[in-house]
């Protein structure tokens, strides 16, 4: 299963500068809807990520992934050598 694999970057048309992971739900101006939904996104996204780490307490997200291994080619013995 391939979850966090989604990048959002969502802003407020009207309030440009607001930020739920700074402002919260107190920054939200006028009740805007679209500044609730992104607060709400937000939640959801912590709530997930508290749910994945209760899953498997080991998984480390912000570790660098290991680089694949490179297989080194296998010469056929087939092939013919010159000299």
């Amino acid at each position: 299963m391939k979850i966090r694999a989604r990048k959002f970057d969502g802003r407020c048309g009207r309030h440009k500068r607001y930020n739920p992971a700074v402002d919260g739900r107190g920054g939200i101006r006028g009740a805007c809807a679209r500044c609730t939904l992104l607060c709400e996104i937000w939640e959801a996204s912590l709530k997930l990520n508290q749910l994945i780490r209760r899953f498997d307490p080991q998984f480390d997200d912000l570790a660098p992934r290991a680089a694949p291994e490179k297989l080194e080619p296998v010469e056929d013995p087939r092939q013919l050598r010159l000299i």
